[in-house]
Formats: C-alpha cells, sequence, structure tokens
C-alpha cells in the first residue's frame, strides 16, 4: 500500500485515510430501502471483519426517502468494527445552499433538479420555509462532510478529478461535479479514481484510470456496491435486487509514472448486468 497524500488542506478537503477491506455504495439519491438492501450486504460479506464504507454522495433528491437516507447516515454504523465515510455530492450541495438562501441560484437549480422530491419527503406540501422545514442539524451534516478518502490504491470522490492537476489542486467543485474531460481523458492522480455521479443504466464501468459505480437508482432501482480489499486490483460488485455480479477483470490501473497495457474498454459494454430476479 502506497502512503497517503500530502495535502495542503485540511478536514473535509483532505483524503480520509482508509487502511483496511473497504466498500463503497454508488448514488443513493433518496432510495433509502435499497441503502438498506447494500448495508445488509456489507453486514453479510464482511462477517464481522473490520470494514469501512464509503458512500459516494448524492443522498437526496430524485428518490421519495431522502429525509429518511440523511438521518440513517447520521445515525452511523450499528455493527462493531464498521466505519461509515459519507461524502459530500453535488446534490448535497445544493440542498444545503438552497436552505441557506432560498433565493440564491443554487435554490433554484437545486428545486429543478430533484429538490421537489427532497421536499416531499421532509413533509413540505404548499408554501416553502426551508429553515423552518428541514432541521438544521441535517444541513449542518451534509455542509461538513468530507470530499474524499484514500486507501492507498484508489481514491473515492464523488464526481472524479480535474485531469492535469494532483490531488493537492482538486477543487470543491471538481470533486463533485466534473463529468468531461475526466470522463474520457486520463488523470494526474495516482490512484484509480472511484465516483459516482455520472449514471450508466447498464452497470459499472471500469478503465484504467477510473470506476463509475453510480446505475441511477432512483430510477433503475438498481444501487451498486463494491468491496475492495488491500492488494486485490479486482472487486466484488454487488446490486440491489441481483445480489453479485459475476467477476470481471479490471483494466490495469493507469498511473502517471508508467504506461498501461490494458484496453480502456468500459465494462459495461463487454458485459451487460443480469436483468433483476
Amino acid at each position: 500500500m502506497t502512503q497517503a497524500y500530502v495535502h495542503p488542506g485540511v478536514g473535509r478537503f483532505a483524503p480520509v485515510r482508509i487502511e483496511q477491506t473497504t466498500y463503497a455504495c454508488g448514488d443513493v439519491h433518496g432510495c433509502d430501502d435499497l441503502l438498506a438492501e447494500f448495508l445488509d450486504w456489507v453486514g453479510d460479506d464482511a462477517g464481522g471483519s473490520p470494514a469501512t464504507v464509503v458512500f459516494l454522495g448524492d443522498y437526496v433528491d430524485r428518490g421519495p426517502q431522502s429525509r429518511q437516507v440523511v438521518e440513517r447516515l447520521m445515525r452511523g454504523p450499528t455493527r462493531a468494527g464498521e466505519t461509515w465515510i459519507p461524502l459530500k455530492g453535488n446534490h448535497d450541495a445544493l440542498f444545503a445552499a438552497a436552505w441557506r438562501d432560498q433565493d440564491s441560484a443554487e435554490a433554484g437549480t437545486w428545486i429543478t433538479n430533484g429538490g421537489l422530491a427532497t421536499l416531499e419527503s421532509y413533509g413540505v406540501d404548499g408554501e416553502i420555509d426551508l429553515p423552518a422545514q428541514v432541521p438544521e442539524d441535517h444541513i449542518r451534516f451534509l455542509e461538513g462532510l468530507h470530499l474524499a478518502a484514500d486507501d492507498g490504491e484508489r481514491l473515492y470522490v464523488h464526481a472524479g478529478v480535474r485531469p492535469g492537476l494532483r490531488i493537492a489542486f482538486q477543487s470543491e467543485e471538481d470533486l463533485t461535479w466534473i463529468r468531461r474531460p475526466f470522463l474520457d481523458e486520463r488523470h494526474d492522480v495516482d490512484r484509480l479514481v472511484v465516483h459516482g455521479h455520472t449514471p450508466t443504466k447498464d452497470g459499472p464501468v471500469a478503465t484504467r484510470w477510473r470506476f463509475g459505480i453510480d446505475t441511477g437508482a432512483y430510477r433503475t432501482g438498481r444501487l451498486t456496491g463494491v468491496r475492495f480489499d488491500p492488494g486485490v486490483p479486482v472487486p466484488r460488485i454487488w446490486q440491489s435486487g441481483i445480489g453479485l455480479l459475476p467477476e470481471i477483470a479490471m483494466p490495469e490501473v493507469w498511473r502517471p509514472d508508467g504506461v498501461a497495457s490494458a484496453a480502456e474498454k468500459p465494462w459495461a459494454e463487454r458485459r451487460p448486468c443480469p436483468a433483476p430476479r
């Protein structure tokens, strides 16, 4: 395992260090029932062994149970030896910004991008007064989320990283919002970047530099989770309603100090996900 990053930031701007089996959860988007199913799998799969669960952000909006998701994450793990690291997504940031200023541009973006479903989960029906209708501790929780986690082999973020910049120079906007050029270009972070944010309905996508696990749970009913073990390049992949997916051969991870030879064809194009049972 390589050394943790030296980062000039503090708190949520510095990647949280992980040194054990790691489970990552794709974008939940208000699907608390699917989140509970994922956590049941983690408990069964870990079998009581220590584990870290990284949630890749976007807990609210679009699905029907945003409040329940936030409250579950705020309560934290119930199993001994389990550590949770919820990361911030762009929808979580928009929700918090709207709560702070209902007249802001972020509030307008939020309400037209799934925010109405979040309001319904908080029992809002009619006039909107977010400070009176949404508990402030929920907003403080979302505002205080970390932006990245690092297990020495993989960097976990919500959206991705900007090519051409080391981790020390990545911005919060890029970590929570970026799509292109990250989706199409090699980056300069010497980790496989595990991310959500960009949904792929046919299954997770693996290239040499990124592994995307947002499978549009609120729309497809498929929440994707993965297990990474130290020193093991091939993850264990799980989906709600299906269970474990067939093992895949991960492409060789590109690093800026070397040249990889594996093809960069996304896994979703090589082998579609099985249909739900």
